[in-house]
């Protein structure tokens, strides 16, 4: 399926990727140039409105893509502003990228497009002797879903695109003078010692009150509810499949019957001497007493018996075939909406996250006496660790905002104590004794560096170029993302 169209030219599409998502992706090269309307506007670029429409298609595109990528999509995540508004300002990006292609007039020949595409070896394959088969070409991109038209446009937007970015990219050059200061920064060594005052060392010294439970379960409720679920009772057709012709008959009365009859399972499991059988409690996510190949923790049972019509009409849901020869009916006997658990029934772990809090609080209390004490008197080390050597490229054990309080002492300071959050909770302070450079450096990890900081380099001047694509474009918020 032209699989080697989307990895031509890594480099420079990861790129357009981070910057500007190509057109075609959510909503074709046409959608980014056409006015698509005045009502509901949201924004202008160069006067014309991307509308709350196209955000809501654009959203769908989104969402349909992560559900193939994902196999499972969080509908609450798609329908949050922050994630419409990041489609949005993709959508604003795609728009200034074809604003400024236009502006620059800037144009395919033939003779390029013809070059571009014998690097997909899809279509190098169609030439023969010299010549190409075109009738074999229009059947090659029909068999993916485009016209000639359509994929030759979407190319030569794509060559625009990466002329445009190609040439961006090579004003951002990073300094070799600036990349060995920043790796000496990363490998400079820090001698430090720790001392934690962590939660679990305070548990014993807190002890909360009926009140200090009952207002913490009043005010986190929402985090003790029980969820929904229903009663459920349900009637199972085991059937031989090597007799076809009994078996057809035997599941076609099944699923007659309880279709036929939907206000009971009783008729039918009469008829077929098939026990009734019933489970309380049922989740959306299942039943977690029953076996996970069980009929009410499959997935296409679950969404039947949760369906709108089973809940509330109590009616049979239609036959389903678990397995070869194997069919079920279900009917919702009973629905218990999610609701809050009573007090008594979660004060243990009430008590447990109040006990927790409380030891939080006196840990990181004691921590900041502690560090007031020391940093009038940074030569004591009592209760201190063993002294170990760190640095921002090795930072052992060291949470991100310890190194960051760590190589925050002045070098001219020392000894100097500074404090950051504990992993696990808490207080931790560092004793910082001396400061000392490598003897050794790796060779590999500077370049590595310095091609991170070229690349940032790379991002801060696309950053800027299409900062002044959108002033230039005249981009106007004219309503609020919902």
């Amino acid at each position: 399926m032209l699989e080697s169209i989307r990895k031509y030219q890594k480099l420079l599409m990861g790129l357009l990727l981070l910057l500007i998502l190509p057109s075609f992706v959510f909503l074709g090269i046409e959608s980014y140039v056409r006015d698509m309307g005045k009502d509901s506007d949201l924004v202008k670029v160069n006067g014309v409105s991307i509308t709350r429409q196209e955000l809501d298609n654009a959203v769908k595109a989104r969402a349909d893509r992560l559900q193939q990528q994902q196999g499972r999509v969080d509908s609450a995540m798609v329908n949050s502003v922050p994630f419409k508004q990041s489609v949005l300002s993709e959508i604003i990006q795609q728009r200034l990228l074809a604003y400024e292609l236009k502006s620059l007039k800037l144009a395919v020949s033939p003779e390029a497009l013809a070059r571009d595409l014998t690097q997909i070896p899809e279509i190098k394959a169609l030439y023969r002797d010299g010549k190409f088969d075109n009738d074999r070409y229009v059947q090659l991109l029909k068999s993916n879903g485009m016209t000639v038209d359509q994929f030759e446009g979407t190319r030569r937007y794509e060559l625009m695109t990466r002329h445009v970015l190609t040439s961006v990219m090579a004003t951002g050059i990073g300094s070799r003078k600036v990349a060995e200061k920043v790796s000496q920064a990363l490998e400079t060594e820090r001698e430090v010692q720790v001392l934690r005052f962590i939660p679990a060392d305070f548990l014993s010294k807190v002890n909360p009150t009926q009140q200090d439970l009952e207002a913490y379960y009043q005010a986190n409720v929402a985090a003790y509810q029980a969820p929904e679920s229903i009663d459920v009772e349900y009637v199972v057709l085991q059937a031989d499949t090597k007799d076809a012709k009994a078996y057809a008959e035997k599941a076609d009365l099944f699923a007659n019957m309880a279709y036929e009859q939907p206000d009971s399972l009783s008729p039918v499991a009469n008829r077929l001497k098939l026990a009734v059988q019933t489970f309380k409690g049922v989740t959306r996510g299942g039943a977690n007493a029953l076996s996970a190949d069980h009929p009410l923790n499959n997935p296409k049972v679950l969404a039947a018996i949760f369906s709108d019509d089973a809940i509330k009409n109590r009616r049979n849901i239609e036959a389903l075939e678990l397995s070869p020869g194997k069919l079920i009916s279900a009917r919702v006997t009973g629905h218990n909406p999610q609701s809050a658990m009573p007090f008594n029934a979660v004060a243990p772990d009430v008590k447990k996250q109040v006990s927790l809090k409380m030891a939080q609080d006196l840990a990181i209390k004691t921590g900041q006496e502690k560090l007031q004490a020391l940093q009038k008197n940074p030569a004591d080390v009592t209760g201190f660790g063993a002294a170990k050597w760190v640095s921002r490229n090795k930072p052992t054990d060291l949470t991100g905002s310890a190194i960051d309080a760590v190589t925050s002492v002045d070098p001219a300071k020392l000894p100097a104590v500074v404090s950051a959050e504990a992993a696990g909770g808490g207080l931790a302070i560092y004793r910082v004794s001396k400061i000392q450079q490598p003897s050794k450096v790796d060779p590999k990890l500077r370049a590595s560096q310095a091609q991170q900081i070229a690349q940032l380099g790379t991002q801060s001047e696309a950053a800027t170029y299409f900062d002044s694509v959108r002033e230039r474009a005249g981009v106007k918020q004219i309503n609020q993302v919902k």
